[in-house]
């Protein structure tokens, strides 16, 4: 286990940790939560060992393995895809490279011949007990599970945008299969099938872990404690990020009490004093009421958990049909077909999630109804009275530089809401002077915070929002969920937040297969949909399988004489096929199709290991029956 005794660390003078104790065990999973500045990145850096404690120890038992996946990766490998995961295996690679040298070494037979053979056998028994002979299959496997297909194994790693380079270290990490992962941010840079993969994969991690996220669902699947880190000091808390707000909202309950307690001790005894300093028969009371305030320790005034107090405000209602898109197809010239035959109708009051795979086209369909882009075919219509607010993926290129963060905001802020502006502003992490801060020295995420602020006290009556809570801590993210619920306009929202998804939406549509696939509820029903589905196909696929063997078994065999005949009736042609039947055909075949180029892949790989382990035997074959050797 990691033991932290005492730690303390401070950057420009201000103090990050206060004297932090914790206790990793073996094979738990943790949560570290704590808002954005809150110093869960530093704790992480001073675990993995690249910082240094400035006070207090950090005790890691020897030869304990450490992986650490940083939130920003800053050096891009020329090493393609694989070779940058299987060099996470550096024994291993070793290994096979002595290997091959032995082998170079036997195919000239000489005195040394039966050194070198027990030399082989050591290092292959080493390789085989490392688990050498699998390490490529699971690469390729971690690689696939995030999203890589297997064009891309061989492709630089440099030629990857940094998200698809985060999703290869991670991988990179998986395959070390380390004794304790830090996982700083994993989710931000997934989609949400990744997402999920990994999330079973961490299932079944036999490590411990620590993660450090934003996903409140993937913290209530995966963590068995969390760990709040604020004012430089750790609180556990339960597992659940649910069960953690209402134990927090407690505590700070429990805290304003004795705060108020006390005020109100303080107020009564200085009144008395006031009361009777001039009384000499009170003298000694006085002295004693004096004596009792110089020794009450002040209480730090409790923390109060942020909410937005105002409702998201539309000018006016827009018509029954906010949009309607008909028969669009569209495609980046050149290039396949993005879209075809596109159908989609949004009604007024329509909370909706899109989802879908990374490069599936959920950006380019926001980017259509704004009509940013124009499709080659189809219509796409704006009902009546229908103002869209869009913020997008980057929102940052609108904003003035020269602007302070309060002059952007307010320049487009309509004149009913600019008594919110502060108060949105606080919520984003913008308070007392920092809302005088020019928008061109803030950071990215600070300029997309400024950005979604924007989008807020706009009074749109139809909000188009590509991933808004990137950029948000988890106090802000809840604040904009309150927002959002009470939101009496349009909504279509695209979001790797399955919780904030959950607590929002009324529809999922997913895009699968150039199509838009519609689903009533929230996420949860939409992934519990899915799964069953799957299973559908999947049993169906083994009766298939199952009857197809029987059938082969009878027709192979001939019947008894005591064999009974019966003629079934033929089935009658069936009817025209609705929507939801074409649909569900349509998915069935996309998972045969993924999970037979999966077992091919397979197949392929264990092929290679026996043209290998075979072309090895024939080597050595040949080395025992010269009578040289």
């Amino acid at each position: 286990m990691v033991t932290l005794r005492n730690v303390y660390y401070s950057i420009a003078g201000r103090k990050i940790l206060s004297g932090v104790s914790w206790t990793i065990p073996p094979g738990k999973r943790l949560a570290l939560v704590g808002a954005n500045g809150s110093g869960k990145t530093t704790l992480l850096k001073l675990i993995a060992q690249e910082l240094t404690p400035q006070e207090g120890e950090i005790i890691v038992p020897r030869n304990f393995r450490l992986g650490y996946l940083p939130q920003e990766i800053l050096n891009f490998p020329h090493s393609s895809v694989l070779e940058h995961v299987l060099q996470g295996r550096p024994e291993i690679l070793k290994l096979e490279q002595e290997i091959q040298e032995l082998h170079n070494q036997l195919t000239t037979p000489g005195e040394k011949t039966n050194q070198l053979l027990s030399q082989l056998g050591s290092l292959e028994e080493k390789f085989q007990a490392l688990a050498g002979y699998q390490v490529e299959s699971k690469a390729k496997i971690y690689l696939s599970g995030l999203g890589f297909s297997p064009h891309d194994f061989h492709r630089p790693l440099s030629t990857f945008s940094g998200g698809w380079t985060m999703r290869a270290y991670l991988a990179r990490l998986l395959l070390q299969a380390p004794d304790l992962l830090l996982l700083d941010e994993p989710t931000n840079h997934l989609d949400l099938v990744a997402l999920e993969w990994l999330e079973q994969y961490l299932l079944e991690f036999k490590g411990a872990v620590v993660i450090v996220s934003h996903d409140r669902y993937f913290i209530d699947r995966l963590a068995d404690e969390i760990y709040e880190l604020e004012n430089g000091l750790l609180t556990k808390y339960p597992g659940r990020y649910s069960l953690y707000l209402e134990e927090k909202r407690k505590k700070i309950e429990i805290q304003r009490k004795k705060y108020e307690e006390q005020l109100a001790e303080r107020e009564r005894i200085l009144r008395f004093v006031q009361k009777y300093r001039s009384d000499k028969k009170r003298a000694r009371q006085v002295q004693s009421r004096l004596k009792l305030l110089e020794k009450m320790q002040p209480l730090t005034p409790p923390p109060s958990l942020p909410r937005l107090n105002f409702h998201l405000s539309i000018t006016s209602l827009s018509y029954k049909d906010v949009l309607i898109m008909e028969k669009v197809w569209f495609r980046f010239d050149p290039g396949d077909w993005l879209f075809r035959d596109l159908e989609l109708h949004l009604t007024r009051g329509a909370k909706t999630a899109l989802v879908g795979p990374n490069g599936s086209g959920k950006t380019t369909l926001t980017r259509l109804i704004t009509g940013e882009l124009k499709p080659q075919k189809g219509r796409i219509r704006l009902g009546p009275r229908t103002q869209i607010g869009y913020y997008s993926q980057q929102p940052t290129s609108t904003l003035n530089p020269e602007s302070s963060v309060y002059e952007e905001v307010i320049a487009s802020t309509p004149l009913d809401r600019l008594l919110y502006v502060r108060e949105v502003l606080g919520i984003f992490q913008f308070k007392g002077e920092e809302i005088n801060k020019k928008i061109g020295v803030l950071s990215g995420g600070e300029k997309a915070r400024v950005s979604l602020a924007k989008i807020l006290l706009s009074s749109a009556n139809f909000l188009i929002m590509d991933e808004p809570t990137t950029h948000l801590d988890l106090i802000a993210r809840e604040a904009l969920e309150e927002a959002l619920r009470s939101y009496e306009g349009t909504l279509l929202i695209i979001s790797h937040d399955r919780y904030f998804l959950d607590r929002i939406v009324h529809q999922v549509i997913e895009i699968n297969n150039k199509q838009l696939i519609p689903y009533p509820g929230n996420y949860t029903y939409y992934s519990t949909k899915k799964k069953s589905i799957h299973q559908q196909f999947v049993l169906a696929e083994q009766k298939q399988k199952e009857s197809s063997t029987l059938k082969s078994s009878s027709f192979s065999s001939e019947p008894s004489s005591s064999s009974t005949f019966t003629t079934a009736k033929t089935p009658s042609p069936p009817g025209r096929k609705t929507k939801e039947q074409r649909r569900r055909e349509a998915e069935a075949r996309q998972a045969i199709s993924q999970k037979r180029r999966s077992l091919q892949l397979k197949i392929k790989e264990i092929e290679e290991r026996i043209m290998s382990l075979e072309n090895r035997k024939k080597a050595l074959e040949e080395i025992l029956a010269n009578p040289q050797t």
